[in-house]
């Protein structure tokens, strides 16, 4: 393998190009949020990574590094995270210190997951690779169709009484698929797909089974239901199993009086309280599924990959936020930021269940660089807020009577939350271009000696260009008809037929399927005859995906901003484009390709994964315990930011005790 003296990828240029990376996709992703927002990130930095090791093993499989990078991002792009940042700014201590560490976790489970994704092409064999990317295209196309029909139909189709599904954002807990405002449908689908796919892949052996036992569990599901209903349980089992999420005797501040149990949502499904007669026969038909893919399920091709993944996450939600909520209802339940979405938990069943995986299967090598890159960039991402506090005390309006001085008006004025995305971001990169390191110096070349499959990579390819870019810019469409800066109509008329009028979506998607449709065209053709303009090396391949991913992305996030641009925009765009200018300039002159050495025998990565949560894990929950003190220290008994906005996790001014999310009321 590379030394370490002569690997690029420890040079301090190499290093910041990967967090320069990270941090510009991490500040492109506070425009367009969630899951989709974060493989933005996930795809520069997985990208610098691989261009930067200095290993022609590792460049052949960019189109690897961007697919698996981007996913194993994106998965933290579902939690909350800032109510624990919101916390760690508290002027009480307990929910100072509580934020510190729950800022942590967020941090940990995020850069975890992404570590893992970017490690996975560099230690899967390419057999391996190619057989697993069959399962995963699978399970994304059904993941695809549930969101698009599945999901938005059975919404649709389960009827709440009263319930209001016209505003999908501050309404959402009227739907009556809402369980803990977390992402369990696609939970679902994702673990159904894998067995269809199980399914499929045997060419559905044995598939009689699957039928009788999901009909004798449904059957036995539905008698076990009419015992408990006969015998009068079925109250006696709710009053175990479900608890509000609230605070009956707090006083609701819209009426003055005591806001009782039934204003709340519970810790189950909104439909399970309007169908239960259909839990005994659905579960029934779960537990006759579980058991037949137990006893025949083969999970060829990594596909059991997908299954842990899935199952974690299902796993993990019912047993942290769902059951441990039960005994804990009076502190605001198991949950990290009530009364706030609960992926964390789901998240961390995922973080588990790769590992897990990974572990067995012989790919020991991503936990480790998972691990490490969770623990510093969790690390980074307290480290970011705790910073940031420290330069706002100029002319801190809470730290100053009279409120903030002209002379530091402007200086505080600044858009000081893009600062932290962007800083984020940094931290995060710093920490997987250290994890990849250990990997690159302890990891033997990768054996090239299964033939190269086109499909597979050019698929991975496609998704990345097409599918990830569109999951973002397709909401800008949104932000240019938005009404206030109608930018864009809303209505448009074809060209010559006055007949045609349509929406702006529609025009949009139409052109951007027409441009999918000649990019694909065109990577028939190269696959057939190399297109020149394509370079012939895998380093200068990887470089240009890079470019094209990174501008697509970010000049779409300037046209975003564009139509509503102000000077607290330059931190951001400002910052982001200048930065994008200089990671090219780094991206086409900082990687080489270097001879790989030998690594030495045995696996040293069990080892130094015990080693981080035995020796440096004690380390860092000690620094975050300074951190939360010197802050309040300085503080004193003020908060880092407005009042209305630093949440408190304990005591009576709870938020999920003063502000609940109520039934009829409106989602925060």
């Amino acid at each position: 393998m590379i030394s370490a003296a002569k690997s690029r990828v420890i040079q301090p240029g190499s290093l910041f190009l990967i967090a320069l990376s990270l941090s510009i996709g991490w500040g492109i992703r506070g425009n367009f949020g969630h899951e989709s927002g974060a493989m933005i990130a996930g795809v520069l930095a997985s990208l610098a990574v691989c261009l930067l090791s200095g290993r022609e093993d590792w460049h052949r499989r960019a189109a690897f590094f961007a697919f698996f990078g981007g996913i194993g991002w994106g998965f933290g792009g579902s939690i909350s995270y800032m109510y624990p940042i919101s916390f760690l700014g508290c002027e009480e201590w307990s929910t100072a210190l509580y934020g510190f560490y729950a800022t942590f976790l967020v941090g940990f489970l995020w850069a975890g997951l992404g570590g893992m994704g970017t490690a996975l092409p560099a230690v899967m064999s390419r057999d391996r690779i190619n057989a697993f990317m069959a399962p995963a295209a699978f399970v994304l196309l059904v993941m695809t169709a549930s969101h698009l029909w599945i999901h938005p139909w059975l919404a649709d189709h389960l009827v709440i009484p009263g319930a209001d599904l016209s505003d999908g954002t501050w309404g959402r807990h009227h739907n009556p698929l809402y369980w803990y405002d977390a992402d369990w449908f696609p939970a679902v689908a994702a673990l159904v797909a894998v067995c269809l796919y199980d399914l499929i892949n045997r060419r559905f052996r044995d598939g009689y089974w699957l039928l009788l036992l999901m009909i004798l569990g449904g059957l036995g599901g539905w008698l076990v239901y009419s015992f408990l209903s006969d015998q009068g349980l079925l109250s006696t089992l709710g009053e175990w199993l479900v608890v509000p999420l609230g605070d009956a005797d707090a006083i609701n501040p819209a009426t003055g009086l005591p806001f009782g149990d039934d204003a709340f949502l519970s810790n189950w499904p909104n439909f399970v309280h309007y169908y239960p007669h259909y839990m005994g026969p659905l579960v029934g038909v779960c537990l006759g599924a579980v058991l037949y893919f137990f006893k025949w399920g083969k999970w060829r091709n990594d596909s059991a990959f997908i299954l842990y993944l899935a199952g974690g996450w299902l796993l993990c939600f019912i047993l942290l936020p769902v059951l441990g909520t039960i005994p804990l209802q009076s502190v605001g339940g198991l949950r990290l930021t009530p009364p706030r979405s609960d992926d964390w938990a789901g998240i961390v069943g995922v973080f588990l269940g790769g590992c897990i995986y990974c572990y067995r299967r012989g790919l020991r090598a991503a936990v480790h660089t998972a691990t490490l890159t969770g623990m510093l960039g969790g690390f980074g991402f307290a480290f970011v807020p705790w910073l940031r506090a420290f330069f706002r005390l100029p002319g801190h309006p809470l730290l100053n009577e009279g409120g903030t001085p002209a002379f530091w008006a402007h200086y505080q004025s600044a858009n000081w939350h893009s600062v932290m995305e962007q800083s984020h971001g940094f931290c995060h990169g710093i920490a997987l271009g250290i994890a990849m390191l250990l990997l690159a110096r302890h990891s033997s070349p990768l054996q090239e000696s299964y033939p190269r499959k086109r499909l597979p990579e050019g698929f991975a390819v496609a998704f990345v260009l097409l599918f990830m870019t569109l999951m973002n810019v397709y909401k800008n469409v949104e932000q240019w008809t938005r009404t206030g800066i109608d930018a864009v109509p809303t209505m448009m008329k074809a060209p010559f037929f006055a007949s045609l009028n349509a929406s702006a979506d529609f025009w949009f998607l139409l052109i951007w399927a027409i441009f999918s449709l000649i990019f694909i065209r065109l990577m028939v053709q190269h696959s057939r005859q190399p297109l020149s303009i394509i370079p012939s090396s895998w380093l200068g391949r990887g470089q240009l995906l890079y470019l094209a991913f990174l501008w697509i992305m970010v000049i779409a996030n300037f046209e975003r901003a564009l139509v509503a641009f102000t000077e607290n925009r330059l931190v951001t765009e400002g910052i982001i484009l200048v930065n994008a200018g200089l990671a090219t300039l780094l991206d086409l002159t900082w990687p080489k390709v270097k001879q790989p050495t030998q690594a030495a025998a045995g696996s040293p990565f069990p080892l130094l994964t015990r080693r981080l949560w035995i020796r440096l894990l004690p380390v860092l929950l000690c620094l975050l315990l300074l951190m939360a003190v010197s802050v309040r220290l300085v503080y004193k008994d003020q908060p880092l930011e407005n009042p209305a906005t630093n949440h408190k996790r304990w005591g009576e001014d709870a938020q999920w005790r003063i502000r609940p999310i109520l039934k009829g009321g409106r989602h925060l």
